[in-house]
């Protein structure tokens, strides 16, 4: 069956209801089975047969967060030049962010393998659909006694995205992609951030307990590969369609290390979310830090889009530099880092650095980039190179066998009402280096006629 005829009557009878009367527009009059009104122009394109995610090999590239609702028309202009895209927006935001843009790349919202009350998007509306979803028993996972598994701390159920010989074994799985379908046209979307898709969101946090949420051996074998395919299913529905929609699952924190089941590559790439480290002072151990690494540098190898975001402490100059040293350790030709303090509308410095291109390919190994001579990981641009330390001891490099730029950076953070990129970078000469704890560092390599006055040590 066409995945978009699968409860066809059901999920427009639904969408029918989401949106308010009197904002109904063609595209979703089209959707919902409407009498459709008056076209002055085609439906927009959407998905990557319109938009492509940009190359990243030569540039710090950000794809931020929900960005919000009312800015002033210095914050417009500068989130269209400044960002790649956004999530959760209401379609006429999107519209007039594409004025400004028409690159800018917009996602929908949609929980991967839950549902419960939270809202999403939907024209213009954040909206629900638990209330149809919760009459369909059969869709939910449930424990021994019958009991549906809740995730507590985010309040929703987990469903059944179970297959068997390759087809799923309820409606759920063809409910799910037709209503983000659906949703990413009315909304003019390009794809959609299936979020809370991997076990980490799982493993010891339901009510009530459950073993196949519990035990890491139950969840690799009776689970995961139950994951991989319904991944698998939504992944090739939206590739089917015409307009060729991103999927883009949460691929979590990376540092399981019992999970050799999950098929990081089963969409378009995905997000990192806690990218490098948990935050400040809460740094992963060694060995968790060099596998999450090691999975970027995979999806990176594939050529995957992977969106980074973390959490930052604008004041903390070397945590900053510990998550773009990882950044440039790990990117790949669709690589893009979102660090976040309070708002979506941040803007760093560290942004702007002009490395180039890096010089080899990503490499799906971080042991590759190690560097033993000097104590630490390295990769080479093509203007400079970056060090990354992720130990609890500080490195130095007392020879770097040649003078290069050592670059700083001051201020950052939130992006002003009159729209001025925040903070600076800065830099001078040095032959040798220290690179602290949890930190990296960026040198660039001197120009031929560079004056050697400036010369110094750090």
């Amino acid at each position: 069956m066409n995945v978009r005829a699968a409860l066809k009557f059901s999920v427009v009878a639904l969408l029918a209801a989401l949106v308010p009367r009197g904002t109904v527009s063609a595209s979703t009059s089209q959707v919902a089975g409407l009498k459709p009104a008056p076209q002055p122009v085609a439906r927009p394109k959407l998905g990557s047969a319109a938009r492509a995610f940009p190359d990243s090999r030569a540039r710090i590239l950000v794809f931020t967060d929900q960005l919000p609702g009312q800015m002033s028309e210095a914050q417009w202009k500068f989130a269209a030049t400044h960002y790649v895209g956004t999530q959760k927006e209401a379609t006429s935001w999107t519209r007039r962010m594409r004025t400004l843009n028409p690159a800018f790349l917009v996602l929908h919202y949609q929980l991967a393998v839950g549902n419960g009350p939270a809202p999403f998007r939907v024209g213009e509306t954040w909206t629900n659909d638990f209330p149809m979803v919760t009459k369909h028993e059969g869709w939910f996972m449930h424990d021994a006694q019958g009991h549906r598994l809740h995730q507590k701390d985010w309040d929703w159920y987990v469903m059944d995205i179970r297959f068997r010989n390759g087809k799923p074994i309820n409606a759920y799985p063809a409910y799910w992609v037709q209503s983000a379908l659906d949703r990413m046209i009315i909304n003019e979307d390009d794809g959609c951030f299936a979020d809370s898709y991997t076990q980490d969101i799982l493993m010891g946090q339901l009510q009530p307990a459950s073993p196949l949420f519990s035990q890491a051996d139950l969840n690799a074998r009776d689970w995961l590969p139950n994951l991989n395919q319904f991944g698998a299913y939504c992944a090739a529905a939206f590739h089917r369609q015409p307009e060729r929609f991103y999927y883009l699952p949460n691929l979590g924190g990376l540092v399981t290390s019992w999970d050799h089941v999950t098929n990081l590559l089963v969409g378009d790439g995905g997000m990192n979310e806690g990218f490098c480290a948990s935050g400040p002072g809460n740094y992963f151990s060694d060995a968790d830090w060099k596998l999450a690494m090691s999975r970027l540098l995979l999806l990176a190898s594939h050529g995957k889009i992977i969106l980074c975001q973390t959490g930052v402490d604008p004041a903390n100059a070397d945590y900053r530099w510990f998550l773009i040293g990882a950044f440039l350790l790990t990117k790949g030709p669709h690589s893009y880092l979102n660090m976040i303090h309070h708002s979506s509308l941040e803007w760093y410095p560290e942004y702007t650095l002009d490395l180039g291109r890096y010089k080899q390919a990503p490499q799906p190994d971080i042991q590759q980039y190690w560097d033993a001579a000097w104590g630490v990981y390295r990769r080479d641009y093509d203007r400079g190179i970056v060090l990354v330390n992720p130990s609890a001891l500080p490195v130095s490099i007392p020879k770097l066998g040649a003078s290069m730029t050592l670059i700083s950076a001051e201020g950052g953070g939130a992006v002003p009402e009159g729209g001025r990129q925040p903070g600076s970078l800065s830099s001078h000469v040095v032959t040798s280096v220290t690179v602290p704890a949890h930190s990296a560092r960026v040198l660039l390599s001197l120009a031929p006629n560079h004056s050697r006055s400036r010369s110094g040590r750090r």
